[in-house]
């Protein structure tokens, strides 16, 4: 029997998580952080895929996967972020978050 990560459990933690993520960092601009987060997890969706699938059958670790999932933390551009002209602290601060929100939700789809 494969061993499956949950995609669609991850997806919907990383999207009920992203309003309260944008609100601490980055104020109003909720609907652009969704799109951002979006795009992120889009763009890295057979990586984390991969490294989910991995996880839940305990070929690497916990510590494994979140050095992997920081690994792409540059890929996070936040073009929507951006184009409001927000600060570059304000858009580190919600890009470290979102890698946070990535792990635990990807960790709550293993349920670990």
């Amino acid at each position: 029997m494969a061993v499956t990560f949950d995609w669609d459990g991850f997806v919907q933690g990383v999207e009920d998580g992203v309003k309260t993520l944008a609100k601490n960092s980055v104020g109003d601009a909720v609907d652009h952080a969704r799109s951002d987060a979006k795009d992120f997890v889009e763009l890295n969706k057979k990586s984390i895929k991969r490294w989910g699938e991995a996880l839940k059958a305990g070929t690497i670790s916990k510590d494994d996967f979140e050095f992997l999932v920081g690994g792409q933390k540059s890929l996070a551009k936040m073009h929507a972020l951006k184009a409001l002209g927000l600060s570059q602290a304000r858009l580190e601060r919600f890009r470290k978050g979102l890698m946070s929100l990535v792990v635990r939700s990807a960790f709550n789809a293993v349920g670990i």
